[in-house]
């Protein structure tokens, strides 16, 4: 995938590792405030295993979670994680963007946005840009990842539950050495899917269920901190359902 060229573009000087530059960027580490037990257990699994796949409803946490931990593991001095890449599926919520301007990463921002609010929220604006400037934070289109090797990477995949079992199947192919994927959707809101069995994220909770390196959690409507308003809301959808 060809870069963007910036003009403000950020190097890590040549004296410094990666790991003294991501420090001195982000300056000091977030503490762990966990609004329910099963946010600091998702967190526990994302930080023990090589793979996670996580389903939940909207406002339990688990976007929030997963890149928090990722940001953790990145400013860890003492394992070799060394980059944060965030993938999503180029699929939109019914409503229908059309063509949209630039290159293939300008054409993506408006899927990683959500990505970047939380990376603003956890360590800053600035401190987002300029890891993406020096390419410590890098966005991936995943129909361009075949052949690709992840190492001493996290990967972060959300809205899994719009992408294929084969889609899933390549992403997970990917994993190379010391590198973490943090892969989550909700399987009750596909934008492609009338028959959630057949979203990638149902193929892969049911299919990985058991395997060593790869944790599995679930998130329900009661984990929900956001706003109380919205289980009330997901509960009148499952009535609707049922």
């Amino acid at each position: 995938m060809r870069k963007k060229q910036s003009t403000t573009e950020t190097t890590i000087p040549n004296q410094q590792t990666k790991k003294d530059f991501i420090n001195q960027v982000i300056k000091r580490k977030q503490k762990n405030k966990f609004l329910t037990e099963h946010q600091k257990e998702y967190y526990q699994i994302l930080t023990s295993n090589q793979i996670t796949i996580c389903s939940g409803p909207a406002g339990v946490g688990k976007s929030y979670i997963a890149m928090k931990a990722a940001v953790d593991l990145l400013m860890e001095p003492n394992n070799g994680y060394e980059k944060i890449i965030i993938v999503r599926p180029a699929v939109e919520a019914e409503e229908k963007l059309g063509a949209l301007p630039g290159n293939l990463e300008e054409k993506l921002d408006p899927y990683i946005f959500p990505s970047y609010y939380l990376l603003n929220k956890i360590i800053g604006k600035e401190s987002r840009e300029k890891l993406k400037d020096s390419e410590i934070i890098e966005v991936f289109a995943l129909a361009y990842m075949r052949g690709m090797n992840i190492d001493n990477s996290i990967l972060i995949f959300e809205e899994a539950q719009n992408s294929t079992p084969n889609q899933m199947k390549l992403l997970m192919t990917r994993i190379g050495s010391n590198s973490k994927f943090f892969i989550s959707g909700d399987l009750e809101q596909t934008d492609r899917y009338k028959d959630k069995k057949h979203s990638g994220l149902y193929d892969a909770i049911t299919r990985f269920n058991h395997i060593n390196d790869i944790g599995i959690f679930e998130f329900n409507d009661k984990d929900v901190v956001r706003n109380p308003l919205i289980t009330k809301i997901l509960q009148k959808y499952d009535e609707d359902r049922n």
